[in-house]
């Protein structure tokens, strides 16, 4: 069963749900998309919900956590509304997560009090981000007064008016979360849990440029990265949820490893990776990523690589450029800095700051790609 909502959704996803004939929530956004996929198993609201309730063990999926609003009022199941409600909040996240992580710092504080807080009562680097949040608004790394000062001025002038485009579930706007910095290589890793135990799916690592990038430009993925990690993550994963009790949802997990020691960023639920960077794994291995939950079966994990093993995988989003509104894109000269592009996905919805999606992949020693590509700056490429 699949809830399907605003920004996004990928003629890849409706390829899918048509061929599958799963059932999707008749709304909006889908009798807009079922014009054009006509296949599509549009099931009204009432026989959506009789559906769901009808089940002894209900697959629920929403591509995107604009959703979230609609199942909390509709699906009243006390279970399904507290794993969402303890994963969106933050700071209850964090307080559900302490005993495994006693030494991280994390402070809820509201808009207003901003402005009046002392930051010599932390210690530095930290971050401040929405206690509620999706992609990176809002998301700062402040590494002294100056980094502060900046954050503040750009909450005041530019993420308030980008937490209005987004429902409250989604980003919220009054109460922010100042928590430690955490180090390491950052990853991103799409699961469904089976009886409470974690089905990996996705294992993506997520670079960035610096310690105070906090942008979604790249996400790669290989045979030696989801192997390296695939097992140690299952088994922590494994862990944080004797405290989480999450059970038969797909949830995006955000986390960070530095030598050895792992420490959960935030996880997000009903969903895998969003926008569609969960479909990379297409590619990869010709399945929608999505089946395996919808299924209750879990990937060949022996046959996953095969004949992809001296491979890695890259999902980029070339960012709008930014002060540039009526400039175009030179989408061939920017498209020349990959060497094998799978797919390129014109976004079209002005509501976000994205141009394009694209999936590639390279050889395994050519890293100076993904340098470079991490590396873009996108006015470079303007007619």
């Amino acid at each position: 069963m699949v809830v399907l909502e605003e920004p996004y959704v990928s003629g890849m996803l409706l390829d899918y749900l048509a061929a599958s004939h799963i059932p999707v929530l008749k709304n909006d956004c889908s009798g807009r998309l079922s014009k054009q996929y006509s296949k599509l198993n549009i099931t009204d609201e009432k026989d959506f919900i009789t559906q769901y309730h009808g089940s002894l063990n209900p697959h629920l999926y929403t591509v995107s956590e604009y959703a979230l609003n609609w199942v909390c009022q509709a699906l009243p199941n006390d279970t399904l509304i507290g794993q969402i409600l303890l994963l969106k909040n933050k700071v209850a996240f964090r307080k559900a997560c302490r005993s495994m992580h006693p030494d991280f710092l994390f402070k809820e504080i509201n808009y207003a009090d901003l402005f009046q807080f002392d930051l010599s009562e932390v210690s530095l680097p930290i971050i401040l981000k929405p206690s509620i949040g999706f992609l990176s608004a809002g998301v700062y790394t402040i590494t002294n007064d100056s980094d502060w000062e900046k954050a503040l001025a750009d909450i005041q002038e530019n993420f308030l008016k980008l937490s209005a485009t987004f429902p409250d579930t989604v980003v919220g706007n009054t109460q922010f979360i100042i928590e430690s910095y955490i180090q390491g290589r950052e990853f991103a890793i799409d699961l469904y849990f089976l009886e409470e135990e974690p089905v990996i799916v996705n294992i993506f690592e997520h670079p960035f440029c610096s310690e105070k990038d906090v942008s979604d430009r790249l996400y790669t993925t290989s045979k030696a990265l989801f192997d390296d990690y695939r097992l140690l993550f299952t088994k922590y994963i494994s862990q944080l949820n004797t405290l989480l009790h999450l059970g038969n949802i797909p949830v995006h997990l955000e986390l960070r490893v530095d030598n050895g020691k792992i420490v959960p960023i935030e996880i997000n639920p009903l969903r895998f990776a969003g926008l569609c960077l969960n479909e990379l794994h297409a590619y990869i291995t010709g399945n929608h990523p999505l089946n395996y939950y919808l299924s209750g079966t879990q990937p060949d994990y022996a046959n996953l690589w095969k004949g992809k093993e001296n491979k890695t995988f890259h999902f980029t989003i070339i960012e709008k450029p930014e002060g540039a509104e009526k400039a175009k894109l030179n989408v061939k000269k920017i498209q020349r800095e990959f060497s094998k592009i799978l797919e390129w996905r014109t976004v079209n919805n002005p509501a976000l700051p994205i141009h394009a999606f694209v999936f590639s992949e390279r050889e395994n020693s050519n890293q100076a790609e993904e340098n470079r590509i991490l590396h873009l700056n996108i006015n470079d490429y303007l007619n």
